[in-house]
């Protein structure tokens, strides 16, 4: 995302990106190398070892590949990246009705309603890893009171 000066942008940090590969690809090893014990193949110290360098490797690309998922805003509008191959949209503050913080497995993210009736999740700003959640909410908050006019 290319930043213009004095235009907030929030995007999805490397931490947060990687952390719950780490945890969800170690937590998926363990539960396979637990099964296959009592198996009548069992998992070798090799398989364990590569198994473990994989999981490695797919955290270090997650933190190396580009995350463009988030937000920017401008006076206009609100920039949404979605995921990779997703492209992104502009939504004119005036078509923002609401914003919301929304938990989902006690992850606090950005929820903004549109005129047309449907709801947007937003990647970024979000509570995981981010201390200053709360300031980015009452910054992205400020610019739509400030410009939905």
């Amino acid at each position: 995302m290319r930043h213009t000066e004095g235009t907030p942008e929030y995007r999805v940090g490397a931490a947060q990106a990687a952390v719950p590969v780490l945890v969800g690809a170690a937590l998926a090893m363990c539960l396979l190398y637990l099964g296959l014990r009592w198996t009548a193949d069992p998992m070798t110290t090799t398989e364990l070892r590569t198994g473990a360098y994989a999981v490695i490797l797919a955290t270090g690309a997650v933190v190396i590949l580009p995350r463009s998922a988030g937000a920017r805003l401008t006076p206009e509008h609100m920039v949404v990246y979605a995921a990779i191959g997703q492209g992104k949209h502009q939504i004119p503050w005036a078509d923002i009705t609401r914003i919301d913080v929304r938990s989902i497995l006690g992850i606090r993210q950005v929820s903004i309603s549109l005129v047309s009736g449907k709801r947007l999740t937003l990647a970024a700003p979000q509570s995981f890893l981010d201390r200053r959640f709360d300031t980015r909410v009452e910054e992205l908050t400020g610019w739509w009171e400030t410009y939905r006019y």
